[in-house]
């Protein structure tokens, strides 16, 4: 990018915790309460930032830079949720994927299906019949505590709304009654239980693409610790 003219900035990934279901952690939510360790809301990305900043031709250009043009080639996968997803096999990102890699083509495939697969074991989660039970019952708990909200998803969406925000102090006790519904109803137990469930299965039925993805990232490493290392 910098060659090219162009600014950019390697961020670490995300390493906050992660509660897809449910906020099942009682001290996670004393702590934090719905903050980004838990809401999954985090500062606008650098790069995203920038690239907004940019007039409309510059920002084209900068995104084509990253991301090149799909008429210069397509790498391509079939996601385990179904449809397709392609990318150009030139720009910034698939050259980079290139030298790490050694594969760009068969890295972003291997890539793309193991990132879908964590959507396709939600929705297996939580279209399972017991998940709907717990819930229930979880859903009965927040009553008894004054909060009637009849999913987590209901409170993600009410903390979206600003006009809901009310106080910080008061978005804690939600949380903290939230987490303890979770452990106190079996619902905390119910979704770790089907989650490991529908892991095991799908890392069974793609378990070809997994070992590739794995092989491929390992292999990564010493050219990651040179490229890093480099002046």
């Amino acid at each position: 990018m910098q060659q090219g003219g162009f600014a950019y900035w390697v961020v670490e990934g995300d390493r906050a915790p992660d509660f897809p279901y449910v906020l099942d952690d009682v001290n996670v939510a004393r702590v934090h309460g719905y903050g980004t360790a838990v809401s999954g809301k985090s500062s606008p990305h650098p790069n995203r930032v920038h690239g907004m900043s940019l007039p409309l031709d510059r920002r084209q250009a900068w995104l084509t830079a990253i991301h090149g043009r799909l008429t210069d080639g397509q790498f391509e996968a079939t996601l385990p949720s179904g449809g397709r997803v392609r990318h150009s096999a030139r720009g910034c990102t698939s050259q980079a994927q290139q030298q790490l890699y050694g594969d760009a083509r068969t890295w972003f495939r291997v890539k793309e299906i193991k990132a879908n697969l964590r959507a396709v074991k939600y929705e297996a989660v939580s279209g399972d019949p017991a998940f709907a039970t717990a819930m229930a019952g979880w859903a009965d708990c927040m009553r008894t505590q004054g909060q009637a909200f009849g999913s987590p998803g209901e409170i993600r969406a009410a903390l979206d709304d600003s006009r809901q925000s009310g106080t910080e102090a008061r978005w804690r006790r939600i949380a903290v009654t939230e987490a303890t519904c979770a452990q106190r109803t079996g619902l905390s137990a119910t979704v770790h239980s089907l989650d490991r469930h529908h892991e095991q299965r799908l890392q069974a039925e793609y378990r070809e693409e997994l070992v590739t993805w794995r092989r491929l990232a390992l292999s990564a490493l010493p050219r990651a610790r040179t490229i890093t290392a480099s002046p």
